[in-house]
């Protein structure tokens, strides 16, 4: 059927051979034949123009054409709309009911100018859509790969929409509601572009029409395989949604040239609202694989997938990707930048590629990577990448991991090479909070004589490995190493947040960036115990760790005699000290004045009393351990002490422990301990009373049935607890380390700043050795 189209204002008469196309109406469901798809197609192939195919199929229900053969090439420009009747959404099935390769080719140039609409295209097994040397046409509002309610694949669909060779500035959707298309595929791609400029926007790919649920399982939701494409956008309505194994590739033949493009405002790994994570295996939300210059930029939701970004070069060497650049975008979260929807794997993963830029120096650029199951940006081989001005926090690994897995830790002068050089992280020395400021100290060493972009951050918890991650922002300052390599830093911030660990990196002007710091913040420091001394096993024994990558300088006290000023009797005469290190040595002390005198008085916490015991050393990160005796087998109320001699430094005094012989009135077991530096935020404390299981370690009289108390600095008492399970169950099996028996006890609180003490007795004034244990744990904060 052919009717002529007139121009408004037209007064002569034009053929169907106008220039000004032709309009042909397909009435009937057949394969060929009058009024066909098929003949509609053969007709205005042979129309010169823009030609229109419409679809008026009398009868109700489901308009499904099924081919029996292949449709006839496109080769001019056609408009075909199948909303039939002119109802968009009453879009008329076209099915090539998983026996044809290709539903409708347009593979001439031509057919550029073209529009596909509200059309059904499914069961072709190769693709649904082909352009080929076709530009600037339109596809949009169509099902391509389900049925016709968009919620279930058809049997034998392949791609969605294939174009390349020469094509170049085709659209496939629309920012306009109802005219992205909802694609899925059987285990192909979505989308596959080897062509330039194409324009990708408002599509719902590997999902119902719904956008609450993936539909099929494709391989790739958008290729992009030496083309270009800007997917996405800044307006909402540009957004895809899309869910695949992979959800965007670049890639390609280096020899071909490499692919590029921009992604913007996506959702990628979500349904359609961003909220739910919709993940379909171990691919990458985007992989740059053989490109250069990518944008992923402006709000890209990136959560769900098993890598969230992965940039690598593969295959054919000499042509590595470089230059992609990711900024502002939600990796491993929702759009809020706080709800958790993970990337099982790494957030951000950079392979054998270079000058890659994630975040940036700008407000606005610097991303969210949080909450992957994985590191939060690995890089195992590459250089002069920046990471920059982005919020990294609660990943399964660390925040930065550069080279091989774990902690690179600093090397005197940055001699060392690797991913990004191995550049050195700062290391601070001092926080101060007050007056809604963090002030912040320390020192870089690294190459001399080069300028270094600080950045800092503040964590409501450190990692649990002590270094990073990267949760706020605080600012950064450029500072200069002198010739030999070192520069100390003096920087404030304004913050008024909660605040247990700041972290720091450093750029150097190649764009290297290292690791996280150490963390500075909450610790547990000035550790004492005091309980009755006896003989043989019932000694007291006090254990404590330092964490971090630097040595510690601390004093530890054995205190006896001065104890009876407090009106204490049967206090221990003479006290002998032992300090056991992590490297196994062991430094013995009788009466401090013997050695060290000089050192000790250096501290301004000497004993009081010339029989009691004192050693300062300077200790490795590592497990260490204090034994106070009777000297003589003397036996009395003693205490032990180890105070931290830097309590504004990196290495923190941590996860304290106490044994000895628990007894009744003054002499159960107090054990005491200062969470510090002051201001600087809660830390999240395990205090565990242990009896009955020490008798595992070969203890012959173990403590049965502890008791525990939690006092502050006044004496106020903050819990108490017998049994451990009684209360706090839930919290204290999360931290992994709970008791081993359940008559044992345990308290877990969040603590400011100050001073502490934990009694540990036993119920019913039963007697027994005991040990009191007091954990950090800012990895629960």
């Amino acid at each position: 059927k052919c009717s002529v189209v007139l121009p408004l204002l037209a007064a002569a008469i034009f053929s169907c051979g106008s220039t000004f196309g032709a309009a042909f109406t397909v009435i009937n469901t057949s394969d060929s034949g009058a009024d066909s798809l098929r003949q509609a197609i053969t007709d205005a192939n042979g129309m010169a123009g823009a030609d229109t195919i419409d679809f008026d199929i009398p009868g109700v229900g489901q308009k499904t054409i099924t081919l029996l053969s292949l449709l006839p090439q496109i080769t001019e420009t056609v408009i075909i709309d199948g909303g039939n009747g002119g109802v968009a959404t009453n879009r008329v099935e076209v099915t090539g009911a998983g026996a044809l390769g290709t539903g409708l080719d347009l593979e001439n140039a031509g057919a550029s100018n073209s529009v596909i609409q509200n059309l059904v295209i499914n069961g072709f097994t190769a693709r649904q859509i082909l352009l080929i040397a076709v530009s600037t046409t339109t596809i949009q509002g169509n099902i391509l790969g389900l049925d016709a309610t968009g919620s279930t694949i058809v049997a034998g669909s392949g791609t969605g929409i294939e174009m390349c060779c020469g094509s170049g500035g085709n659209i496939i959707g629309d920012s306009t509601a109802g005219d992205g298309n909802v694609i899925s595929s059987v285990s192909s791609f979505g989308i596959s572009i080897s062509a330039s400029n194409a324009i990708i926007q408002g599509n719902l790919i590997g999902l119902n029409a719904a956008g609450t649920a993936h539909v099929g399982s494709p391989n790739q939701g958008i290729n992009i395989s030496n083309g270009s494409a800007t997917i996405g956008g800044t307006n909402p309505g540009e957004r895809n949604v899309i869910v695949a194994v992979t959800g965007i590739e670049f890639s390609g033949n280096p020899a071909l040239g490499r692919s590029t493009g921009t992604v913007e405002g996506n959702f990628i790994g979500t349904d359609a609202t961003g909220t739910i994570a919709l993940n379909l295996g171990g691919g990458s939300g985007i992989d740059v694989d053989h490109a250069t210059g990518v944008v992923i930029e402006g709000g890209n939701v990136i959560s769900g997938n098993g890598v969230g970004i992965s940039m690598h070069s593969s295959g054919t060497s000499g042509a590595v990707s470089d230059s992609t650049t990711v900024q502002g975008n939600f990796i491993g979260t929702a759009a809020d930048g706080v709800t958790a929807l993970g990337n099982s794997g790494v957030g951000v993963d950079i392979f054998i590629t270079n000058n890659n830029h994630i975040g940036g120096s700008t407000a606005g650029e610097g991303n969210v990577i949080a909450f992957n199951g994985g590191v939060g940006v690995r890089m195992a081989i590459g250089t002069n990448n920046p990471i920059e001005g982005n919020s990294i926090f609660s990943n399964g690994g660390l925040g930065i991991d550069l080279d091989t897995a774990g902690v690179s830790l600093n090397d005197l002068g940055d001699l060392d090479t690797g991913a990004n050089n191995l550049q050195n992280f700062p290391r601070i020395t001092a926080v101060t909070a007050a007056g809604g400021n963090l002030a912040i100290s320390g020192v870089l060493n690294s190459l001399p004589s080069k300028s270094h972009r600080l950045e800092f951050f503040a964590n409501t918890a450190a990692d649990a490995s002590g270094f990073g991650e990267g949760q706020t922002f605080l600012g950064f300052s450029d500072v200069t190493t002198d010739s030999g390599g070192n520069k100390l830093f003096d920087v404030t911030f304004p913050f008024t947040g909660s605040v247990n660990a700041v972290t720091a990196t450093a750029t150097d002007p190649d764009g290297n960036t290292s690791e996280f710091s150490h963390a500075f913040g909450t610790k547990l420091q000035n550790i004492s115990t005091r309980l009755n001394v006896l003989t043989g096993e019932n000694v007291l024994i006090g254990g404590f760790i330092i964490t971090g990558d630097t040595p510690k300088q601390v004093i530890v006290r054995a205190i006896g005699p001065s104890l009876g000023i407090g009106g204490l009797t049967g206090v221990l005469a003479d006290p002998v000290l032992e300090l056991h290190k992590a490297d196994g040595t062991v430094v013995t002390n009788d009466n401090w004045k013997d050695t060290q005198q000089a050192e000790i008085e250096a501290t301004t916490i000497p004993p009081s009393d010339d029989l009691e015991s004192a050693i300062v050393a300077t200790l490795e990160p590592g497990a260490h351990t204090a034994i106070v005796s009777g000297k003589n087998n003397g036996t009395g109320i003693g205490l032990v002490e180890a105070y931290d001699l830097d309590p504004q430094f990196g290495p923190i005094l941590a996860n304290i422990s106490t044994r000895g012989f628990v007894d009744t009135g003054n002499n159960v077991m107090i054990g005491g301990f200062i969470v510090g530096p002051t201001a600087t935020g809660l830390a999240a404390v395990l205090v565990r009373g242990i009896g009955p299981s020490l008798s595992g370690a070969g203890i012959a009289d173990p403590l049965l049935d502890p008791f525990l108390e939690l006092h502050d600095g006044n004496g106020a008492v903050l819990a108490t607890n017998d049994n451990w399970k009684d209360t706090q169950q839930t919290e204290i099996e999360a931290t992994t380390i709970p008791p081993s028996n359940d008559s044992e006890s345990a308290i877990l609180q969040s603590l400011a700043p100050g001073a502490y003490t934990a009694i540990l007795s036993g119920v019913g004034e039963t007697t027994g050795v005991g040990l009191v244990e007091a954990y950090n744990l800012p990895n629960t904060l």
